[in-house]
């Protein structure tokens, strides 16, 4: 099993990258111990995701992921797990993975734990400046 995860720097217990897809770095974890970092040169969700495919990576662990994205990697059967909204670094996402204690993002989730957060949250996630993406169906 390959687990993927987004970080912020190249060191193999990094921080996970809160946004997916300007990642410069992924962690690329087959067992507890074996951790590799890898360089991420593609920019963008989708390209990203790509790569993962590309990689065989069979989970994914994240605390943010586009819709786009999300869609590409479970259609070539990678589950992808939430992060949490707080600070966790490589060995305490794979722990919490490997003792159950992460969210599986489905498509009835999706929105909860991926989503923008544009509804009664969004007071205290829009410190980005991110823009409200298309993807979202408003009345």
């Amino acid at each position: 099993m390959i687990i993927a995860m987004p970080i912020k720097t190249s060191s193999h217990d990094a921080a996970l990258a809160p946004l997916f897809g300007n990642a410069k770095f992924f962690a690329f974890a087959t067992d507890s111990t074996q951790i590799d970092v890898v360089q991420m040169e593609q920019l963008g969700g989708k390209d990203v995701a790509r790569t993962l495919v590309a990689n065989n990576v069979d989970v994914l662990i994240t605390s943010h992921l586009g819709l786009n994205p999300y869609v590409l990697l479970k259609s070539y059967g990678i589950k992808v797990y939430f992060a949490g909204e707080s600070r966790i670094n490589v060995s305490e996402a794979i722990k919490a993975f490997h003792a159950n204690q992460l969210s599986e993002v489905t498509s009835e989730n999706f929105e909860s734990l991926l989503g923008e957060h544009d509804h009664h949250t969004s007071h205290h996630h829009h410190a980005h400046g991110l823009e409200c993406c298309s993807h979202h169906a408003h009345p």
